[in-house]
Formats: C-alpha cells, structure tokens, sequence
C-alpha cells in the first residue's frame, strides 16, 4: 500500500470515528423519559403476553362443573325437579361424579317445615365418567313426601347440590356447591333459581322464625 493510499485510509477512519462520535451525542441527546417509556412499554407487553398465556391455561386445565334446573315431574313439588350436570371443561374429562341433594329447608302452607343441618350422604346420585363437555342427568332422591297433597304446596325452601368428582389429570377429589331457592310462578308451579351461599338463609333465622 503506497503513502496517498495509507494517507486515504487514515482519512477515512478519522471520518468513520467523528460520524461514530456523532452518532453517539445523538443517542445521548434522547430524552430519559422517552427511554424510560419505552423500557416501560416493553415490559407492560411482556406482561401481558404472560397474563394471556396464564388465562389460556387456565381455561384450558381448569377443573369445572355446572348445574342447571330442567323439568319438574310434579309442578307443585320442587323435589322432583331433574338437575343438568355437564362437565365444562373444553379438554378433561371428569369421572366418579357424586351429587348429593341436600335440602335445606322447606316450609308449606298447611305449616309444614323441614331442616336439615348438613347434607345428606345417602341422598345422592352418582355419575361414573362425564368426558369433556358432556352432561347427565341427576334428581333429588325422594326425601320430602306428600309435598302438594297433605302437606300442603311449598311455600319457602332452600336446596344445594353438593357436587363431588375427580379430574383425570388433577391428584385431588374436587368439590362444588350449588345452592337454589324455590320460586313460584303465577300457575302455582314451584321451580329452583339459583342464589348464593351468602344470600342463603341462617339456620339461626330459619329455627328462629319458627319457634
């Protein structure tokens, strides 16, 4: 290399580091909060990436059942109603399915009452596998008789179905309460709505209401 070619290169290299040093007061002219914001941005981003991923999962894996009302084989008596238990979970199946009724409290017109202080392990239907989004039906075994006859219609009441089961991927029994409440519509037919646990009555308010 001759002495215009080196005198050309070292031109050029002191041309390269003033644009690099210019380049670099450029970048320390940048406003701090326009940094900040940015590294801000990114992780609020990153954020939510990893809450859709968790609310995915968890629809997916979540262990979930559901019970809804259907028909009345007696439309005075809210005890012969047949309950809608589907297993909601897009994927899993559910199986060894327990519901056992329990029926809170009943109150008719002729003053006939009921209280039952726990559920009640006898009174129950079993379902043995409900794959993903199937569903069964299951009823309240007759406990309470003579509702619409001698005893007269129902005027209040409170049931649960206490529903136990497994999932094929969870290592634990899993269990669900679903409390109703009978309503009455303009016919006389008396059907469950659903409520709360905490809309559901004391047992210190329905014995103190009737003694």
């Amino acid at each position: 290399m001759g002495r215009k070619e080196r005198r050309k290169a070292r031109k050029a290299q002191r041309a390269e580091e003033k644009r690099r040093k210019r380049r670099e007061k450029q970048s320390a002219r940048i406003p701090l909060v326009r940094r900040v914001v940015s590294i801000a941005l990114d992780k609020i981003w990153a954020l939510v990436v990893v809450v859709a991923t968790l609310i995915g999962l968890y629809v997916v894996f979540r262990p979930h059942i559901s019970v809804e009302p259907l028909i009345t084989l007696n439309p005075v008596d809210p005890y012969t109603t047949q309950f809608n238990v589907k297993n909601e979970n897009p994927m899993f199946g559910v199986y060894k399915i327990n519901a056992v009724c329990w029926p809170r409290n009943m109150q008719s017109g002729n003053n006939f009452s009921v209280v039952s202080l726990g559920p009640l392990p006898n009174v129950h239907h079993e379902i043995p596998q409900l794959e993903a989004g199937a569903s069964s039906t299951v009823d309240c075994p007759h406990v309470i008789g003579g509702i619409g006859a001698w005893s007269g219609a129902v005027v209040n009441a409170e049931l649960e179905l206490v529903v136990s089961y497994r999932q094929s991927w969870w290592p634990f029994s899993l269990q669900e309460r679903y409390p109703f409440a009978a309503r009455r519509d303009i016919q006389g037919a008396v059907h469950w709505v659903h409520t709360t646990p905490r809309e559901e009555k004391s047992f210190n308010e329905i014995l103190g209401k009737r003694n």
